[in-house]
C-alpha cells in the first residue's frame, strides 16, 4: 500500500514510535508468538501484507489487553461485531480473543470490505469506523460529483489516523535506518501448532502435560475464561509451541486420571457461598477466586459458577458420594442470640479460626446468621 503524497503525517505519527524504541520492541516481542501464522494466512489471501500489521494498532500484538471499551482479543472486536462474524462468547471461552478464530475472523471481514468498496485503505477505515459511516461518507462525496479517493474523502479524522498509523508502522519496519531504529528480528518460523481437544479437560493439567507455564498458555490460549477447556458442540483448538506439542500428546495418552475436577453449578435459592464451598470441599477464598467474584458481591439464583468434582473414595460408588453430599449439607449452624465464636467452636469440636476460614468471616456474628462447619 503507497504512502500517501504528503508523507509528513506519516513522519509525525513514526516518531511517536520510534521516539520509545523500548516500547516499539516490546510490540515486536508480543508479535513472536502470532506473526508467523498472520503474515501466511494473510499471504494465502493475496491480501496487503500491511493487514498483518493491524494488531500493532489496535492491541499491541497482546491478546489479553484491558481496553476501557467492551473490545477484545489481538483485533479488538466488539461484542456485537464478534457474534456476527461467528466468534462465540459464553462463561467458558470468548473467541474474539482466540488467535485463530479471532484471525480468520477479522480477514474475512477486511476481505468482504474490500469487496464492498473496491478500495483498502478505504476497507481498513471501515473496520475501523464502521462500514455504515465509511458508505455515508462516500454516498455524500459521489452525490455531490467529489472524488472517492481516500485522501480526498470527507472521513472523520480518527478514521483517516487510524490508516495513517498503520502506513506508519509499515514505513518504520521497511525503513528502520530512516527512523534510526533497530528492530528485533522474529524467527521465519510457525510458533505454535494446533490440537484438537474432543474432551473436557483442566487447564493446569494441560500446562502440567506440555511442560508450559501458565503465562505461556494465557499467550497462546487467551480465548478460555475459567480453570477448563470445556467441549460443547464442537472440539476446541488448543495452541501450543511446537516443541510441546508431543510432549503434551504423549503425556496425555498415557495420562489415567479424570481430565476435569470442575463443573458447573447452578445456585439454589436461599443458598450463600460459605455452604456451596463446603459442600464441595473447597474454600470460599478458592471458589471466589476461580469464579471472578467480587469480595462484597453475593450470590444470584441460579447464577452459574464453577465448583470442584467431588469424586467418592471408591469411584463410581453413587451411595457413598451422596451420603457425602448429605454430610457437608448438614454441617450449617444458625447463629442465636448470645452465641460467639468461641462458644460455638468449643461446642463443635472445631477452632475459631478454622470457622472463620470456613466462612471467610471476622469474629462478629449475628443473630440468624449461618455458619458452615466442616466436620466430614
Amino acid at each position: 500500500m503507497a504512502l500517501p503524497p504528503d508523507s509528513k503525517t506519516i513522519r509525525k505519527i513514526g516518531a511517536s514510535y520510534t521516539q520509545n524504541p523500548e516500547l516499539f520492541n516490546r510490540i515486536i516481542a508480543n508479535s513472536e508468538r502470532y506473526l508467523f501464522y498472520i503474515v501466511e494466512e494473510v499471504e494465502r489471501r493475496g491480501m496487503p501484507m500491511e493487514i498483518a500489521l493491524i494488531p500493532v494498532i489496535e492491541s499491541a500484538y497482546n491478546p489479553l489487553i484491558k481496553s476501557n471499551s467492551q473490545t477484545a482479543g489481538l483485533w479488538q472486536f466488539q461484542p456485537e461485531t464478534g457474534k456476527i462474524l461467528g466468534l462465540a462468547q459464553n462463561v467458558w471461552h470468548d473467541d474474539r480473543r482466540d488467535v485463530i478464530a479471532s484471525t480468520q475472523a477479522a480477514l474475512d471481514y477486511l476481505q468482504y470490505l474490500h469487496a464492498k468498496f473496491d478500495n483498502w485503505k478505504l476497507a481498513i477505515a471501515a473496520y475501523n469506523l464502521g462500514e455504515g459511516a465509511v458508505s455515508k461518507v462516500l454516498s455524500r462525496s459521489l452525490h455531490k460529483g467529489r472524488s472517492s479517493n481516500f485522501y480526498d474523502l470527507n472521513l472523520p479524522s480518527d478514521a483517516k489516523h487510524y490508516v495513517y498509523k498503520l502506513l506508519a508502522v509499515k514505513d518504520i519496519i521497511v525503513n528502520t535506518k530512516k527512523y534510526g531504529i533497530q528492530i528485533r528480528p522474529i524467527a521465519n518460523r510457525p510458533y505454535f501448532d494446533e490440537i484438537k481437544i474432543h474432551e473436557h479437560i483442566d487447564i493446569p493439567l494441560v500446562t502440567r502435560l506440555a511442560n508450559i507455564s501458565e503465562a505461556e498458555f494465557n499467550a497462546l490460549n487467551p480465548a478460555y475464561n475459567r480453570y477448563v477447556i470445556k467441549v460443547l458442540d464442537e472440539p476446541r483448538t488448543l495452541l501450543l509451541p511446537k516443541r510441546n506439542k508431543d510432549i503434551f500428546l504423549k503425556n496425555l495418552e498415557t495420562y489415567q486420571d479424570p481430565r476435569i475436577s470442575w463443573q458447573i453449578y447452578h445456585v439454589k435459592k436461599g443458598e450463600n457461598i460459605n455452604e456451596i464451598a463446603a459442600r464441595h470441599q473447597t474454600t470460599v477464598k478458592q471458589l471466589k477466586a476461580i469464579n471472578g467474584i467480587a469480595r462484597s458481591k453475593n450470590l444470584t439464583l441460579g447464577q452459574k459458577i464453577l465448583v470442584p468434582q467431588i469424586v467418592a473414595e471408591n469411584h463410581g460408588d453413587t451411595a457413598a458420594l451422596k451420603k457425602q453430599l448429605q454430610i457437608y449439607q448438614s454441617n450449617v449452624y444458625v447463629v442465636k442470640k448470645g452465641d460467639t465464636l468461641y462458644e460455638i467452636a468449643k461446642r463443635h469440636g472445631t477452632t475459631v479460626n478454622q470457622i472463620k476460614l470456613w466462612n471467610n468471616s471476622d469474629e462478629n456474628l449475628s443473630v440468624g446468621q449461618k455458619l458452615v462447619l466442616v466436620k466430614g
